[in-house]
């Protein structure tokens, strides 16, 4: 009797422990777990990088504007020069005699248009004759501009203070002017620089002169930065395109920097003390609206927010949010307003 009596103790008590690890079970299941993060306002900078292409503020190219045969080269690539000296010549004595000649042709005509003037004064000529006269001095005049002109292009002259970054010329050939897709000669200052660039329609409102820019070399192992001031921000789209030319003054150019080296560059084009920016995936989405879940006494709350600004994976919102408030990061799909939730690491 004893026995049956201890048998039937068992089993209650093995009933009771399971029924009470049931209900606490239970228990835990109706707890979601959860992971959370607080968010605290930040400065905001917003940048805009891109990449451009190196060239000069001021670069000629230059050219013989009379044909002839090259007697001398005075410059080689990488040359500095001041402004007149002489690049290269062409054989100039036919230039020279038709210049002379010119010249002596308008002196003659100078003369007797004096002469005839005095003439007609005193009625010793006709009107006709005094027009002809100053006709004839007229064509002097323009035949003495044009021999003189061809004769002074048979020098190529440095038009400014630069370096020449580019020539062919040879000594014996014969040139002749003509569209080529490169000038015999350019000239560039190597000492005022820009960097241009091609910026989306989307983005080149947020552009202005004066700016600042930090442009760096492509390559990854370079480590120096040079500076930059936005300079020119263009109206009219390119030819065939959507984009919009910048040009970036560099200020402190270095001997390493050559014409068409791409560099990348980054301008700040506004700022803003205090946001809040979460990733995207924090963010879900009712109906129109979008919102996250905060989460206060283990309890949710729906936070409605509205999406500023994309940045990569994250984004600038507004909304009733406020510094330090605890937001739910992990296991956000799965909480309802009812939830009861449990934080873990």
């Amino acid at each position: 009797m004893k026995k049956i009596v201890l048998n039937i103790i068992i089993i209650l008590f093995y009933g009771c422990s399971s029924s009470y690890g049931d209900e606490n079970e239970k228990k835990i299941e109706k707890q979601i777990p959860v992971r959370t993060k607080v968010l605290m306002p930040k400065k905001y900078v917003k940048e805009i990088k891109g990449t451009g292409k190196i060239k000069s503020a001021q670069q000629a190219n230059l050219m013989f504007e009379v044909p002839g045969k090259i007697v001398s080269v005075n410059c080689k690539i990488g040359d500095y020069l001041e402004k007149g000296d002489i690049i290269a010549s062409l054989k100039n004595d036919v230039y020279k005699a038709k210049f002379q000649l010119a010249e002596n042709a308008l002196n003659k005509a100078n003369r007797d248009l004096k002469n005839i003037e005095r003439l007609f004064k005193s009625n010793a000529v006709s009107e006709d004759e005094y027009l002809n006269a100053k006709l004839g001095q007229n064509n002097a005049k323009s035949n003495f501009i044009t021999a003189k002109y061809a004769f002074e292009s048979t020098d190529l002259i440095a038009p400014f203070s630069g370096t020449v970054t580019h020539i062919n010329l040879q000594i014996g050939e014969l040139f002749s002017p003509a569209p080529v897709p490169l000038p015999p000669v350019i000239i560039s200052k190597m000492d005022d620089l820009q960097l241009e660039a091609n910026i989306s329609s989307k983005e080149i409102m947020s552009f202005k002169n004066g700016q600042k820019a930090t442009i760096k070399y492509p390559e990854s192992n370079t480590n120096i930065e040079l500076s930059g001031v936005i300079s020119e921000v263009g109206y009219v789209p390119l030819t065939m395109s959507n984009s919009y030319k910048i040009n970036i003054d560099i200020q402190n150019p270095n001997e390493k920097l050559r014409l068409g080296m791409m560099m990348n560059f980054s301008v700040e084009v506004s700022e803003a003390d205090s946001v809040y920016m979460i990733s995207n995936r924090f963010i879900l989405q009712e109906k129109n609206n979008q919102f996250i879940w905060s989460i206060s006494n283990d309890k949710p709350k729906k936070v409605y927010v509205k999406i500023s600004e994309l940045i990569n994976d994250k984004m600038i919102v507004v909304g009733d949010l406020y510094p330090g408030i605890e937001i739910i990061t992990d296991g956000l799909r799965r909480v309802e307003k009812e939830s009861k939730l449990r934080v873990i690491e």
